[in-house]
C-alpha cells in the first residue's frame, strides 16, 4: 500500500482484523456502562417502569440505520466509511456537506464529553481538587492519555480497547446476574417489559431520544473494512451485531436495575443521586465501590475506540483530497494515521477544556454533547437517504435489491432519527439550547462553504472523490491539461 493510502499498523493492511477485532470498535465506542450509569435514570424519570422496554424499542430503531451501513459496507468497504457511501449514492458535494457536518459534530460532541470526564476524575478521584484551571488541565492530561493508543498501533489501541471494554462488560454482569439471583427487591417482573409506565407519547419521544443517543458508535466497524479480513461480509455482521448486543446489554442492565429498587419504587431510583451505587450497596458491594474506576473503564474504552475510528474516516478523506492531504500520512514506525488522530482529538480536547474556564463543566458537557450529537444525527439521516437512492438506481439499472432491507428499513432508520431532532428542537428551551435550531444551519453552512471552496479549488476532487475515497486511484493532482481550460483552437468536427 502507498505511505499515504489506507491507514494500517506497522505498513500491513491486509486481514489484520477478524470478525470479533471489527466488532470491538463499535461495542466499546457505545459505552454501555457509561449510558446505564447516567442515561437509565433520565429515562426513568420519562417513562419509570418501563425503560427496559425503550431500550428495548430503540435498539430496533437504530438496527435500521445499522442495516444501512451494513447494506453499504457490504458494496463499498472503505474507511471513508459514511463519507464514501454517501459519496457514491448523492455525489460528491452531498458527501463532503455531510462529512464536514458529521467530523465537527464528533469535535464538539467529544470535547463536550472531555469537559465532563476532566470534572469527573477532578471530583471522584483526586478529591475534589481546587485551583483554577484544574480541571482544564486534568482535561488536558486525560486527551494526550487517550490519544497514545491510537498512535502506537491498531494492535495495541484494539488490545487496550477490549481489555477495558471486558473489565466493564464483566461488571454490569455481576450486577445483572447479582440482583437477579437475589431476585431483587421485591422479586421477579414482567412490568418493565410492558408498556405500563408509558402515560404520554411526548415522554415516549424524549426518552426514545435519549435511547437512540446511547447507541450513537455503532458504526465504528465500518472504517476499518481496508483492514479486515474477508470485509464485506464480517463488516456488516459487525454493525448489526454490535447494535444487538449493546441492546442486550441496555436492556439487561436498565432491568436489573429497576428490579433493584423494585417496580413499584422507581421514583426512589429516579431521586436517587447515584441509583447505581445505592443498589449495588444492596445487593453487590464490590460493584459499588468500584463504579468510579469502571466508569473511567469505560469511556476511556470509548475514547479509544472513536480515535481509532474517526481518524481512519480523516484519513481517507485526506487521501481522496477532500481535505488536507496530510492527515492522510502514517506514522513511519508505527504505520497508524497519526496525524488524523492528532486533528481529530486536539481539537476536541482544546474545546472541552477551554469550556471549563468559562463555564460550569456540567453545562457544558450538556450543551455541547448535544450539539455536537446533532452532527453525526445528520449523518446517519443522510446515510439513510443514499441507500434509498442507491437502491432505486440499482432497480433502473435492472440490478436486483430487497426491498425490505434496502428501502423499508433505511426510511424506517430515518424516521426514527427524526425523534432526537424533535426533542432537540423544541420550543421554549432555555438558552442555549434555544439556539440550537440557528447553530445546526450554521453547523451546515459551514460543510456548504468548504465543499464551494473546494469545488472551486480542487474541481478534479469532486470529479472522481469516490474513486479517490476508496483508493483506486492516486490522490495526485492530474496534469493541467485535464482541470484547465485550453487556449488552443477546438478542432472542427464534419458531418459523416
Amino acid at each position: 500500500m502507498p505511505q499515504h493510502s489506507t491507514p494500517g499498523d506497522d505498513g500491513n493492511t491486509s486481514g489484520r482484523l477478524g470478525l470479533l477485532g471489527v466488532m470491538m470498535p463499535g461495542l466499546a465506542q457505545v459505552g454501555p456502562f457509561f449510558n446505564i450509569l447516567f442515561s437509565t435514570v433520565l429515562v426513568a424519570g420519562l417513562v419509570g417502569v418501563s425503560t427496559p422496554l425503550v431500550y428495548l424499542i430503540a435498539m430496533f430503531g437504530i438496527g435500521a440505520t445499522a442495516n444501512t451501513f451494513a447494506q453499504f459496507s457490504h458494496k463499498y468497504p472503505s474507511s471513508g466509511s459514511f463519507v464514501t457511501f454517501i459519496t457514491r449514492a448523492l455525489g460528491a458535494p452531498v458527501g463532503v456537506v455531510t462529512g464536514v457536518v458529521a467530523m465537527l459534530g464528533y469535535v464538539i460532541a467529544f470535547g463536550g464529553i472531555y469537559a465532563f470526564v476532566g470534572d469527573y476524575i477532578r471530583q471522584n478521584l483526586l478529591g475534589d481538587v481546587h485551583f483554577t484551571g484544574a480541571t482544564a488541565l486534568i482535561t488536558a492530561v486525560y486527551g494526550v492519555l487517550v490519544l497514545l493508543p491510537a498512535v502506537l498501533g491498531l494492535s495495541f489501541g484494539m488490545r487496550t480497547t477490549i481489555v477495558l471494554y471486558v473489565v466493564e462488560i464483566a461488571v454490569l454482569a455481576i450486577f445483572v446476574i447479582g440482583v437477579l439471583v437475589q431476585g431483587g427487591k421485591d422479586g421477579f417482573s414482567l412490568l418493565p417489559l410492558t408498556p405500563h409506565g408509558i402515560n404520554d407519547p411526548k415522554s415516549l419521544a424524549l426518552a426514545l431520544s435519549l435511547t437512540v443517543l446511547a447507541y450513537g458508535g455503532f458504526e465504528a466497524a465500518a472504517p476499518f473494512a481496508e483492514e479486515t479480513a474477508n470485509p464485506r461480509r464480517n463488516v456488516p455482521i459487525a454493525l448489526l451485531a454490535n447494535v444487538a448486543i449493546s441492546g442486550l446489554i441496555y436492556v439487561l442492565g436498565s432491568y436489573a436495575l429497576v428490579l433493584a429498587f423494585g417496580v413499584d419504587h422507581v421514583d426512589t431510583m429516579v431521586k436517587d443521586p447515584n441509583p447505581f451505587v445505592t443498589a449495588g450497596h444492596a445487593f453487590v458491594p464490590f460493584v459499588a465501590v468500584a463504579v468510579s474506576w469502571v466508569f473511567m473503564s469505560s469511556i476511556t474504552s470509548s475514547y479509544i475506540a472513536a480515535n481509532l475510528e474517526t481518524s481512519r474516516v480523516i484519513a481517507a478523506g485526506a487521501r481522496g483530497g477532500l481535505w488536507w492531504g496530510g492527515l492522510s500520512r502514517l506514522h513511519p514506525k508505527f504505520g497508524t494515521p497519526w496525524v488524523a488522530v492528532v486533528g481529530f482529538v486536539a481539537p476536541s480536547v482544546a474545546i472541552g477544556a477551554l469550556s471549563t474556564l468559562f463555564s460550569e463543566p456540567g453545562a457544558a458537557a450538556g450543551f455541547l454533547g448535544t450539539y455536537g450529537t446533532i452532527g453525526f444525527l445528520l449523518m446517519y439521516v443522510v446515510t439513510n437517504v443514499a441507500l434509498v437512492v442507491e437502491w432505486i438506481r440499482d432497480r433502473r439499472a435492472g440490478k436486483r435489491g430487497h426491498v425490505f432491507s434496502r428501502l423499508i428499513s433505511p426510511v424506517v432508520g430515518a424516521l426514527v432519527l427524526m425523534i432526537p431532532f424533535w426533542g432537540d428542537f423544541q420550543p421554549g428551551q432555555a438558552a442555549p439550547y434555544k439556539y440550537l435550531p440557528v447553530l445546526t444551519v450554521l453547523l451546515i453552512l459551514a460543510g456548504v462553504g468548504y465543499m464551494l471552496v473546494l469545488r472551486n479549488r480542487r474541481p478534479w476532487v469532486m470529479g472522481r472523490a469516490a474513486a479517490l475515497l476508496s483508493g483506486e486511484e492516486p490522490a495526485q493532482e492530474p496534469p493541467a491539461a485535464e482541470t484547465a481550460p485550453t487556449t488552443e483552437t477546438a478542432p472542427t468536427r464534419t458531418l459523416p
